[in-house]
């Protein structure tokens, strides 16, 4: 063990930095076997203490994207620093591992508790997040969801969320009903979260709840159940007066794949706003419901929203009809990159299309590398051996990942007329493209 003073910045709405310089105990570099969040070393009650009083006296959009990247960034694993500026505090890392395992310490677990009621919004969140990824035991933590003050229910159901504790269940089923229209709201995204298929029938009742707020939840959580009969009881949302209602509940509909929900999602691909729509359409393709393929395709033709059409392109990929071969080619002219990258893709996955679209192969002259990728991959599905000139012109291509691909697109067409051009392929700079049409040529021969 070793001691190592940190400086801390706390920035202040108005601009500006205080420091304070913390002493902190950084444990022994953890063993390299450690892989996975749960094994990692937790924090102590005093690392605890100083993160969550820096956070309540840091500027407040500070504190949330702290907030929100707890539980998310990478662990270091103990590796030398690497990627780190030189002048960093040493050990810096450590205490950052450390914030992202599981605490164990119980005095951390109690500072943890009592901080779900702090003043601070933000506060609450990461001692909630931390409360979660701790060995708070069930029974602590449902008695919890019955205190007194709504800001403590409210952030306990959080905590209950994050911990993927089974045992919550009922608890959180109960405050569905609170009389705090927060609490109610966190227990049905906690419940979401718990994605207990056993929750259906609170939640269905939930989705009937006259508040806005706990709708919506439970709307999100019955699609996390993915229990396809849930479906009946979300597709009434769809006619809700709030645009992200219906938006949340197309989303949910697509998550419960459920087919016969189509007609009420088809309903909503014409909706005034656009959120709604690119959510209709995403549905639609997770249902891959076949009596979509003309309305995704007047979408991706007409609509004036780039992220509509799409996902119009990328539901008409799922449905795999080789009949939209013609509207997907010409979104390959689309102003928006995104939706010529995904008609691409959705091109690649039409089946039983063995003729590649012309605008496809015009494609290849694209100056964007990543689209030249994605077309010499989409010819290699199609495996037209009419393209094979064309994909034999990218094997001089800048871009290793073109070439690449241009040798698996004319491996998979296979036919003798290839066999030139992956030839010459074995000279590439590369490595791994002479590697790949190393094994493509043998996989031709045999």
């Amino acid at each position: 063990m070793r001691t190592v003073a940190l400086l801390l910045g706390t920035l202040v709405a108005g601009g500006g930095a205080a420091a304070a310089v913390v002493t902190v105990i950084v444990p022994p570099a953890p063993a390299m076997h450690l892989r996975h969040r749960d094994a990692r070393p937790g924090a102590d009650s005093v690392r605890v203490a100083r993160l969550l009083d820096a956070l309540g006296k840091t500027d407040p959009v500070v504190c949330d994207l702290i907030g929100d990247q707890l539980g998310n960034f990478w662990w270091s694993g103990g590796r030398a620093s690497l990627g780190r500026l030189a002048d960093a505090p040493v050990g810096l890392q450590s205490v950052k591992d450390s914030l992202g395992g599981s605490i164990t310490d119980p005095r951390a677990i109690a500072l943890l508790t009592v901080r779900l009621g702090d003043d601070d919004p933000c506060v609450r969140r990461v001692a909630a997040k931390l409360l979660g990824n701790s060995d708070v035991t069930p029974t602590r933590l449902a008695a919890l969801l019955s205190a007194d003050a709504p800001r403590i229910r409210e952030s306990a159901a959080l905590a209950a969320g994050e911990s993927d504790r089974p045992e919550l269940r009922v608890p959180l089923e109960r405050l569905l009903e609170d009389r705090s229209v927060p609490v109610a709201t966190m227990s049905a995204w906690a419940l979401g979260q718990l994605e207990d298929k056993a929750s259906q029938p609170a939640l269905t009742r939930a989705v009937k709840a006259s508040t806005g707020r706990v709708r919506l939840a439970a709307v999100w959580a019955l699609g996390r159940l993915e229990v396809p009969d849930a479906a009946v009881d979300i597709e009434p949302v769809l006619r809700d007066a709030d645009p992200l209602a219906r938006t949340i509940a197309a989303e949910a509909l697509g998550r419960l794949e459920n087919k016969r929900s189509a007609a009420a999602l088809l309903a909503v691909l014409g909706d005034a706003v656009a959120s709604v729509r690119e959510a209709a359409a995403d549905a639609l393709g997770q249902l891959e419901a076949l009596e979509a393929r003309n309305p995704l395709e007047r979408t991706l033709d007409r609509d004036t929203d780039a992220s509509v059409r799409r996902a119009a392109a990328e539901a008409l990929g799922r449905l795999s009809s080789p009949h939209s071969a013609t509207v997907l080619a010409k979104a390959l002219t689309d102003a928006d990159a995104d939706v010529r990258a995904a008609a691409v893709d959705a091109i690649g996955n039409l089946d039983d299309l063995h003729v590649a679209p012309p605008e496809l192969v015009r494609a290849l002259s694209s100056r964007d590398p990543e689209l030249r990728r994605q077309v010499a991959h989409a010819l290699g599905r199609i495996a037209d051996p009419a393209t094979t000139a064309a994909l034999v012109g990218l094997l001089e291509d800048s871009d290793r990942e073109v070439r690449l691909a241009a040798v698996e697109g004319l491996g998979e067409i296979g036919t003798a007329a290839v066999m030139p051009g992956l030839t010459r392929a074995l000279a590439d700079k590369d490595p791994e493209v002479r590697r790949s049409a190393a094994e493509r040529l043998g996989d031709i021969k045999d």
